[in-house]
């Protein structure tokens, strides 16, 4: 698919003729809906133009406003990918906005072929998914995923799961009672270029587990210390 056919919906606090990522964003040839102001509002009538992924830019003091927005997609069962742009390198930051619901955060300053290696790793696994086998289903004891619908049940229960959630569960389903290196599962997740702090990689095991792992409900997901996980 060409760059143009790509909606991106920008929420920045800056204004167009000064935006860097709006300008860079345009100069890649994406069809960038871009947005000033950060409110419910203006986010749902923007919902209605379909875009293929929702990019937040905002400043220290829009932060909370960024996270409260992204939030809010998620509130309605909204499975656009996100990608988060945060201005505070503390790892706390990159933690509130995945706890939010972002798919991916980068911290300023970066290198803008950074963002762009991770906005096509978005765009595919949206698309298709990591490793997508079409039509089929993917079962562990009781958990299951169709990966044609992108379903996701236990123990006959709906489990909705973010782009990356579910991109992580399909490796881990496809590679199930094999034992996975940290950079392994992040290199197949996030991509070969992946360059990031890898305890992101635990936080989204937490978020898995907690979507998928119940009370009185078999463990799935274990950690091999000093090595990685596997699914057993």
């Amino acid at each position: 698919m060409l760059n143009s056919d790509r909606r991106i919906l920008l929420f920045s606090d800056q204004p167009p003729s000064t935006s860097v990522v709006f300008k860079h964003l345009k100069s890649c040839q994406f069809y960038v809906l871009f947005i000033d102001e950060l409110t419910d509002q203006r986010l749902s009538s923007s919902l209605d133009d379909q875009p293929d992924l929702i990019l937040f830019d905002s400043d220290r003091f829009q932060f909370q406003a960024s996270l409260q927005l992204i939030r809010f997609i998620r509130s309605k069962k909204i499975s656009v990918p996100v990608i988060h742009l945060v201005r505070d390198d503390h790892f706390l930051a990159r933690v509130q906005s995945l706890q939010a619901g972002a798919d991916d955060v980068l911290s300023f300053p970066f290198a803008y072929e950074e963002l762009d290696a991770r906005l096509d790793s978005l765009f595919r696994r949206a698309s298709m998914g990591t490793n997508h086998l079409d039509g089929a289903v993917l079962r562990h004891t009781d958990l299951e995923l169709n990966t044609d619908t992108r379903e996701v049940s236990r123990d006959g229960i709906s489990a909705k799961l973010t782009v990356k959630e579910y991109d992580l569960l399909v490796y881990f389903l496809q590679n199930s009672g094999i034992v996975l290196l940290r950079k392994t599962i992040l290199h197949n997740v996030w991509g070969q270029s992946w360059t990031g702090d890898d305890n992101l990689l635990d936080v989204y095991i937490r978020y898995l587990r907690k979507k998928i792992e119940r009370p009185k409900l078999e463990k799935l997901i274990h950690t091999v210390r000093g090595v990685g996980y596997i699914l057993k």
